[in-house]
Formats: C-alpha cells, sequence, structure tokens
C-alpha cells in the first residue's frame, strides 16, 4: 500500500513539474502567433483587416506546450474591425470569443482574453 501511494505521489510530482515546465516557456508574441494562424484557419487574415481592429482568443494556458506553440489553434475566437476606439473594440472582440466558447462548449478549458488592438499586443501573461 505504501509502494502505491508512492508511486502515485511520484506520477503527480511529474505531472505538476511538466505542466510548469510548459508554461514556462510562452511569451506573448507566442499567443499573437497562436490567435493569427487561428484566424487563418478560419480563413481571415487578421493583418489586412481595417484599422481599429481587436482580437480575442480563448486560451488554455494549462495546455499550451511547444507542440501547440507551433501548430495548435484557438478553438473560439473573437475579431472585430473598422471600429470606433478600443473600448468598442475589446467589447465586440471578447462577445464574439464567447460565444464561440459557449457554441464548443469549451467553457471549462480556457478563459476569452484580449490578444491584440491594432498591433499593440494585450496579453496580460508573460513568463519570459
Amino acid at each position: 500500500m505504501t509502494k502505491v501511494l508512492l508511486i502515485l505521489l511520484y506520477l503527480l510530482s511529474v505531472n505538476i513539474n511538466i505542466t510548469a515546465h510548459a508554461g514556462e516557456s510562452i511569451k506573448k508574441e507566442d499567443i499573437v502567433s497562436i490567435f493569427k494562424r487561428s484566424m487563418s484557419h478560419w480563413k481571415i487574415n487578421y493583418d489586412n483587416l481595417d484599422e481599429n481592429k481587436s482580437g480575442a482568443a480563448c486560451i488554455p494556458w494549462e495546455t499550451i506546450d511547444e507542440t501547440y506553440i507551433k501548430q495548435g489553434i484557438f478553438t473560439a475566437l473573437g475579431y472585430g474591425f473598422n471600429l470606433y476606439g478600443i473600448k468598442i473594440a475589446k467589447k465586440a472582440a471578447l462577445e464574439g470569443c464567447e460565444r464561440m466558447r459557449r457554441a464548443n462548449k469549451i467553457e471549462n478549458t480556457c478563459k476569452c482574453e484580449m490578444v491584440l488592438y491594432n498591433n499593440d499586443i494585450l496579453v496580460e501573461y508573460e513568463n519570459e
């Protein structure tokens, strides 16, 4: 019984270290890259949208690793363009992301967060 408990504790600690290690290499630019790749998946080029553009994504921080950074896409996105000011741009992007998040039933796996306004990076997480 003690052996089983020790093995379980060891496996839990390995899993925690892997998760912590995955998050250590995430940069704001990585999130922007994943966002733009996700938009391209839907045949939308964020860079070509009219000014006063915004983008939000449901970011699954716990599952982002090197493979996700290189190949993954966000399941829920929101964006807007040709909007009047940052406040309305944020609202449009976040509302679109939340609708897609609910439609895809991923409320428990990620949280919609702002990624970009025009070319300004708004991601609030960075572990560089």
